[in-house]
């Protein structure tokens, strides 16, 4: 972690506990969200709010983690401690967390685990209860699971779920400002930048905002946005060619219907490797529908070179396209 991010974490500590504070002025909460549109700031504080959030679960398991988490969050709103003495819930919460994080990485009940996928690697995991699920490129998850529920948080990229039956203890993803829950089922989700989608291939969830009543119920072969603002999109029904794509990443396939270039490229990028550029506007826009490997940026410039109407120029450092004329 380099000092930014220890800043920020500060930071979020701070603000975590001014915002609990009973004197906190909508002044400060302006504030605050203006602190939290840097995104540096804004995951700084959702890893905070994740881990207290896993406070509540950890503290059904044992209590010396109960005794934290009562001492953290009493806070009497009537005496003079809680309106002139807050920066002591903010040592309080800072603890709190600081122990959370301890404990689960010594392996105590309610564990967090932590995976992650580096550029143009996909990887399946096998999970305690049965599911697994499958990171594409470049994805972070953590997993805790606890005797009430299945807790997992998305922290970027893009994850396939495939979750073993257990009506009492559902399975609920967080990805950005938005959960979802379900029993079993197998659901993808993606977070790029704080949005994504939710994409349902067999089953049933039920997709929340966690900043707004925003909700959605998804049946198989549908699609729901996820915005950045908290706000959910229409539900929308997957075409045939969506329907290829969701199923073809999680066997190393990128499959397309009519997908402008600049798409295509963007998708490919992802999974690192010489990088592609675009030349010119106008290649930008010429459609494209084919099954690729999204590994292999040379061999999608060749097949790109010889199907459609594009110019190919090669250095050692990157594949550059044009319209060809």
């Amino acid at each position: 972690m380099n000092n930014a991010d220890d800043i920020a974490r500060s930071q979020a500590h701070r603000w975590f506990a001014r915002l609990r504070a009973p004197d906190c002025s909508s002044e400060e909460r302006a504030a605050f969200e203006r602190w939290r549109a840097e995104p540096r700031h804004a995951d700084a504080y959702a890893n905070l709010e994740d881990l207290w959030d896993l406070s509540a679960e950890l503290a059904q398991e044992d209590p010396d983690i109960a005794a934290a988490v009562r001492e953290a969050r009493h806070i009497d709103k009537r005496s003079w401690l809680a309106r002139r003495r807050w920066p002591l819930l903010a040592t309080a919460a800072s603890v709190l967390v600081a122990w959370l994080f301890l404990m689960s990485m010594q392996g105590a009940p309610g564990t967090i685990y932590q995976y992650a996928t580096a550029a143009g690697e996909q990887r399946t995991i096998d999970l305690e209860d049965g599911s697994h699920v499958v990171m594409d490129t470049a994805t972070r998850l953590d997993v805790h699971y606890s005797r009430r529920e299945r807790s997992l948080v998305l922290r970027q990229g893009r994850v396939d779920f495939h979750v073993s039956k257990d009506a009492a203890r559902p399975f609920i993803v967080q990805a950005g400002p938005a959960s979802v829950t379900a029993t079993g089922t197998q659901f993808q989700v993606r977070l790029d930048g704080g949005a994504g989608d939710v994409t349902l291939l067999e089953g049933q969830v039920v997709v929340a905002s966690r900043q707004s009543d925003g909700k959605a119920t998804l049946a198989p072969g549908e699609r729901v946005a996820v915005l950045a603002a908290g706000t959910l999109g229409t539900v929308q029904r997957l075409s045939a060619a969506d329907r290829a794509n969701a199923e073809g990443w999680t066997n190393g396939q990128l499959v397309v219907q009519a997908w402008p270039i600049s798409t295509l490229v963007a998708e490919v990028n992802r999974y690192g490797g010489t990088p592609i550029r675009l030349g010119d506007a106008a290649v930008a826009q010429v459609p494209v529908s084919g099954t690729f490997d999204p590994k292999a940026p040379e061999a999608l410039a060749l097949a790109l070179e010889f199907g459609w109407p594009v110019r190919v120029e090669r250095s050692t450092s990157e594949i550059v396209l044009y319209e060809k004329k």
